[in-house]
C-alpha cells in the first residue's frame, strides 16, 4: 500500500490539497484531496469550504467552488455534489449525460463521462477515488460509519464491473483523509463484529474502528490488491490545521475530494 503523509501537501492559488502520484500518471485523470485551507469563508467555516448546508453564505461556497474549478481547470458546473444520506446509494451515470436527476440522495457515483466531475463532501468520513486505468471509468464514494457498515465501497467496485464489465485488477483505489482510529469512537451498540479486526475495546462499550482499515478490507475481499492501493493517512480531527472535523468543531465546513476524466 502507497501511504502518503503531509509532505505531500501542496498548494495551489492559495489552495491546500493532496494528490496521488499514481493516479497522476495517467493524462485523462484529473483529482484532487482538499484541505481546508485557501478560501474565503468566514469562521468556523474558515476558508475552503464547500457546503451551503451548515451555515456559511451561499456566496462564499460559490467563490470557493469557482476558485478551485478555475484552479484545475474545468466549468463549475460540472461539479456534482450528492445529497449525502450516510446510506449506500450509488448513483450510476452513463455516456452520454444530458441531465440529472433532480435528487440527488446518493453516497456514491460512478461514470465513464467527461461531461461531469464526482465530488465528495467531508469532515470526518472517509473519501475515496477510484478509476479503471484501462476502460476510463471513475468512482467517487462517501464511506461514514453507515456507509461503511452498509459494505457500499464494495458495492461500487461490484457495480463498477457489472455495468462496465471493470476488472479489479485494473483499478487504481485511492483514500482521502478521515478521522483516525486514534480519535474514533463509537459505542458498543452501532459496532460492527467484523469491524473487530481493526478495532480497539474500551471501557464501558466504547470501541476505537479504524474506519480506513474496514474499507480497505473491503476491497480486498472483491480482489483488490494492496499496491493498488493508496491512502493520505491523516486524521482529520488531529490535523485541524488542515481539515474540517465535525468531532472536533461541532459547526463546521466540508472539504471537498474530486476525480473527473479530462
Amino acid at each position: 500500500m502507497n501511504t502518503l503523509g503531509r509532505s505531500y501537501l501542496r498548494v495551489q492559488n492559495g489552495i491546500g490539497y493532496f494528490q496521488n502520484p499514481e493516479l497522476e500518471k495517467f493524462r485523462w485523470i484529473r483529482h484532487a484531496f482538499f484541505t481546508r485551507r485557501g478560501g474565503v469563508s468566514p469562521l468556523p467555516y474558515d476558508s475552503l469550504n464547500l457546503s451551503d448546508k451548515n451555515g456559511d453564505e451561499k456566496e462564499c461556497v460559490s467563490s470557493n467552488k469557482d476558485l478551485i474549478a478555475r484552479t484545475f481547470g474545468f466549468d463549475p458546473n460540472r461539479l456534482v455534489l450528492l445529497d449525502q444520506m450516510q446510506q449506500d446509494q450509488i448513483l450510476f451515470l452513463k455516456e452520454p449525460v444530458v441531465t440529472l436527476p433532480s435528487l440527488l440522495e446518493y453516497d456514491a457515483l460512478i461514470t465513464n463521462s467527461s461531461a461531469i466531475v464526482l465530488a465528495i463532501l467531508t469532515a470526518d468520513c472517509l473519501p475515496i477515488v477510484v478509476a479503471d486505468r484501462k476502460k476510463k471509468v471513475i468512482a467517487a464514494i462517501h464511506a461514514g460509519r453507515q456507509g461503511t457498515a452498509l459494505h457500499i465501497t464494495a458495492k461500487v467496485l461490484k457495480k463498477m464491473n457489472e455495468e462496465f464489465r471493470c476488472s479489479s485488477g485494473d483499478l487504481l483505489i485511492t483514500l482521502g483523509p478521515s478521522i483516525g482510529v486514534c480519535c474514533y469512537e463509537i459505542d458498543a451498540k452501532v459496532f460492527r463484529p467484523e469491524w473487530e479486526l481493526f478495532s480497539t475495546s474500551r471501557e464501558k462499550g466504547k470501541w476505537m474502528v479504524d474506519l480506513a482499515q474496514v474499507n480497505i478490507a473491503q476491497m480486498k475481499g472483491e480482489g483488490i490488491e494492496e499496491e493498488q492501493i493508496s491512502w493520505i493517512n491523516l486524521c482529520t480531527r488531529c490535523c485541524g490545521d488542515l481539515f474540517f472535523s465535525y468531532r472536533r468543531e461541532g459547526r463546521t465546513g466540508r472539504q471537498l475530494s474530486f476525480i473527473g476524466i479530462v
